[in-house]
């Protein structure tokens, strides 16, 4: 048996508002990204047990644009103040604590951790870059597979079901 690890990156956030980095709220092409991606999970029936989240506004605004196609209960969202720009190893053991706990687990987050964390987990032949070599864009969503037993969660043990971007459910 194994356990399910979403990743989703913060939608498009706003540039143009004079705020600290950690404050930016997300623009309006994010605003549209997050809601189709929560569009998108609801009918793929992907919804995690629980959300791990930064706690920066673009984020927050993404995590509940997504929660409304989802109806996603608010209560099992937990804002982590070091998943902020955190490193994938970060990312990596936030993600065990709660998989200790629940099947599927969702964790919100920033680039390059998210692509690091991505690269760390998946062969090589899995990971699906853009053309100009991105792989996490914005708003983007990865599904992997690792294993149940939480001491096997190491480099190369994750499987990329899919990794999804808001381009490629418009197209």
């Amino acid at each position: 048996m194994t356990k399910q690890l979403y990743l989703l990156r913060h939608a498009k956030s706003d540039w143009d508002v004079a705020v600290s980095d950690q404050d930016r709220p997300l623009n309006k092409r994010g605003q549209r990204d997050s809601l189709l991606m929560g569009e998108w999970m609801q009918s793929e029936q992907l919804i995690p047990d629980c959300i791990i989240s930064s706690h920066s506004s673009r984020t927050r605004e993404t995590i509940m644009n997504v929660c409304l196609s989802l109806e996603f209960d608010s209560l099992d969202i937990y804002w982590e103040e070091e998943l902020y720009h955190a490193n994938h190893q970060v990312l990596l053991a936030e993600s065990i604590k709660f998989l200790d706990k629940y099947n599927t687990v969702m964790l919100v987050s920033h680039n390059p951790g998210l692509d690091d964390l991505v690269t760390y987990l998946c062969p090589e032949n899995e990971l699906l870059y853009t053309d100009d070599a991105k792989l996490m864009t914005t708003a983007c969503f990865a599904e992997i597979e690792v294993p149940e037993s939480l001491n096997e969660i190491a480099y190369l043990s994750g499987s990329l079901l899919q990794l999804k971007r808001p381009v490629d459910i418009r197209k």
